[in-house]
């Protein structure tokens, strides 16, 4: 495959037009189709391949007209905390990828998804709009992670619905809009047990307390109607908050207890940075929950 620049996102004039669909493939692709938009990193965790045999298959993917290939800028992409300095200007991002409907029709046809898919939206990102990559991928770092969970702990995640697909309805024409929320099973004591998350990325850019107000309003009539039950199935979940650092999370965690002004709802929401959920397992004692003092596990 070549390193030129151009050539990522150019397809391959030598190519052919239609590539056999092989599990790995498929696997790829199901991530992609799901998500809407991953980077090569994620989909090397989300495969379990290495960085070269996930960038060939993606190549192949590409060059048959499955996928594309998002261009955005490298400061677009830029970890949190990253130096603000010419070196942002240079080098290379990741890959990033989203299908194409071509894809969609044909996992369809597979049975590797369901049709619902074929009517969902899909970003169309270019350097002009890539700015808003940063909380996508952060997004979908929780899907990398039930995945991880997955695989460790034998489990399975059964719903995943990210951006519009995660909308729910609170009645009188209200909306909550969390940036994904999810279903995830696992075996435990040899029994099934569900975690329902609704997940907020949190990047802390945001001063004062107007829209962290609007959305424990919005909660409150999630949690104390029916309409989680309706949305979800589940009449239980609780809200994932990732933060980009400790002291932010420290301070949203006590911002929420103070807005939510009831330690039920407040007890909803549980925040992690995104450093330690990268490191962490659903029994580890690394999550911080809003009005409580002490660190607890998922599960």
């Amino acid at each position: 495959m070549s390193t030129s620049r151009t050539s990522r996102y150019r397809r391959s004039s030598s190519a052919k037009p239609l590539v056999a669909l092989t599990p790995i493939k498929r696997k790829l692709l199901r991530f992609l189709v799901e998500c809407r938009v991953l980077s090569l990193p994620q989909l090397v965790s989300l495969g379990q391949l290495s960085p070269k045999g996930t960038r060939r298959q993606m190549r192949l993917l590409f060059d048959s007209g499955l996928v594309e290939v998002v261009a955005v800028s490298r400061a677009a992409l830029a970890p949190e905390g990253a130096s603000a300095d010419e070196t942002l200007l240079y080098g290379s991002a990741p890959n990033l990828y989203v299908p194409t409907a071509l894809a969609v029709r044909a996992l369809v046809e597979l049975g590797v998804v369901d049709s619902r898919y074929l009517g969902h939206s899909y970003p169309a990102y270019n350097p002009k709009n890539g700015l808003f990559l940063r909380h996508e991928l952060l997004v979908r770092d929780v899907r990398v992670w039930l995945e991880g969970m997955a695989y460790r702990e034998v489990g399975r995640t059964l719903r995943w619905e990210d951006g519009i697909g995660a909308t729910l309805e609170l009645g009188e024409k209200q909306l909550l809009k969390p940036d994904a929320w999810f279903v995830f099973e696992i075996t435990q004591d040899e029994r099934p047990v569900v975690l329902v998350g609704l997940v907020e990325v949190d990047r802390g850019t945001e001063r004062g307390k107007t829209r962290w107000a609007e959305k424990l309003t919005r909660y409150h009539a999630l949690f104390s109607s029916g309409k989680l039950l309706e949305s979800t199935g589940y009449k239980n979940a609780r809200v994932l908050v990732l933060c980009p650092d400790e002291p932010r999370r420290d301070r949203l965690a006590a911002l929420i207890a103070e807005l939510a002004g009831d330690e039920r709802l407040a007890g909803k929401f549980w925040l992690i940075t995104a450093q330690t959920l990268e490191q962490t397992g659903l029994h580890d004692s690394v999550w911080l929950v809003a009005g409580q003092s002490q660190s607890c596990a998922l599960l």
